[in-house]
């Protein structure tokens, strides 16, 4: 049996086209969720129509998203005693029906150190989808950087996305086979984006940028964002205006630092934080993205889409040099690109096959998964008696905090 473990939206973005080919050929899966964002991750299930989690080992911080550091050792706790409490149920089912046990884990965070820490408890192999990204400085992104070279180190199989990411797990010498998936996962998602906009925004006639800061490098800078929130105010006074997604640890940030004056409600424009489908309705329907996450990233550059990515350093090299651009935090890049981004538009990018039909055909070669054709008839004989669902909450084993 194939275990997935995840906690976060952004690890289910680029887990969910593996799931859902897996689930839809009724592959044995065991999914284990640390909850890191609790609030987000049954809604997100929901939107891409995937199974519930068969075993919640945490439930965030009392319920909510883990937003402060000091919210981590309590949610760590919980994610342990749980673990040890079920582990040798959690060996048996993972060894029960065919296939040979695997752990998957995806990415950089916290939970991806956790889920591989969990396959060699298990005494299983470990695959990390994602795998071999670095930025070069362990401080930025910081402590995700950490986390993947750690990662590395208890993974066998790793799913590296493209040319760059296998060399540089080549050059650390890691143990276990690399396999060049050739580009992100994400990019399954891009055929999915509905035409319809996100309801209850009032989304601009004429042509609007989208803004999206969230990492927690910027918001506890009270001064780098202080001077990227100017930055953006200026240009939308005198060009484009403005939607800015108010993530709440955001809106969090922005209140403490007394920035609030700086939304005037016409130019920059304060919504709030979208669900992924819909985040990517208005992406599609913006000019240009300013953000500072590595998914949006990866995203823009699959869609050719003007972005800019106010950061120190990324581990995503995709679309830098074409319609991506990194503003290593200097606000010269920052104003040069809001000045003119169409002219970092691009074509789209074409796949010649799909990262997430690669990863699942290894499993199936290296004996992780059953036939396909034997996996599909119990798959029809499981919807018959009533499967699993999001929907379906109480079905899956939900341990309590």
């Amino acid at each position: 049996m194939i275990a997935f473990a995840y906690g976060t939206t952004g690890e289910l973005i680029k887990l969910a086209p593996v799931l859902r080919r897996l689930e839809d050929r009724g592959a044995p899966l065991l999914r284990l969720c640390t909850a890191q964002q609790a609030g987000q991750i049954l809604p997100m299930l929901s939107d891409f129509g995937l199974s519930a989690p068969d075993v919640w080992l945490g439930h965030g911080y009392r319920g909510e998203d883990l937003e402060r550091p000091r919210h981590i050792p309590r949610w760590l706790g919980e994610v342990s005693v749980n673990f040890a409490r079920h582990r040798r149920k959690l060996a048996s089912q993972i060894r029960s029906g065919e296939g040979r046990p695997l752990v998957v884990v995806h990415g950089d965070t916290m939970t991806t150190v956790l889920g591989a820490v969990i396959g060699q408890l298990l005494r299983v192999p470990v695959a990390h989808i994602e795998a071999g990204m670095r930025s070069g400085d362990w401080r930025n992104p910081f402590p995700e950087e950490l986390n993947r070279k750690l990662a590395a180190r208890l993974t066998r199989i790793h799913f590296a996305p493209g040319p760059g990411s296998v060399a540089n797990l080549t050059a650390e010498r890691v143990r276990g086979e690399i396999i060049d998936t050739a580009h992100n996962t994400i990019s399954d998602n891009l055929g999915d984006i509905p035409a319809e906009l996100p309801p209850g925004i009032d989304v601009p006639a004429e042509p609007f940028g989208l803004v999206s800061l969230h990492r927690q490098e910027l918001l506890y800078n009270e001064d780098g964002l202080r001077a990227v929130l100017q930055v953006l105010r200026e240009s939308a006074d005198r060009g484009v205006r403005l939607l800015f997604v108010d993530h709440p640890i955001t809106a969090a940030a922005v209140e403490s630092a007394g920035l609030s004056s700086l939304f005037d409600g016409e130019r920059l424009v304060r919504i709030p934080r979208q669900r992924y489908f819909h985040f990517l309705s208005l992406l599609k329907k913006s000019v240009f993205l300013v953000t500072d996450s590595g998914g949006s990233q990866e995203e823009c550059a699959f869609m050719g889409h003007p972005c800019l990515i106010h950061r120190t350093a990324t581990e995503h090299a995709t679309g830098l040099g074409g319609s991506v651009v990194l503003s290593r935090g200097d606000l010269a890049t920052v104003r040069e690109f809001l000045d003119d981004p169409e002219r970092l538009r691009s074509e789209p990018i074409r796949l010649p096959e799909s990262p997430s039909d690669r990863i699942v055909r290894c499993l199936e070669e290296r004996g992780f998964l059953p036939e396909r054709e034997r996996a599909l008839s119990a798959h029809t004989g499981n919807d018959a008696a009533g499967g699993s669902s999001v929907a379906d909450e109480a079905t899956s084993e939900h341990i309590e905090q």
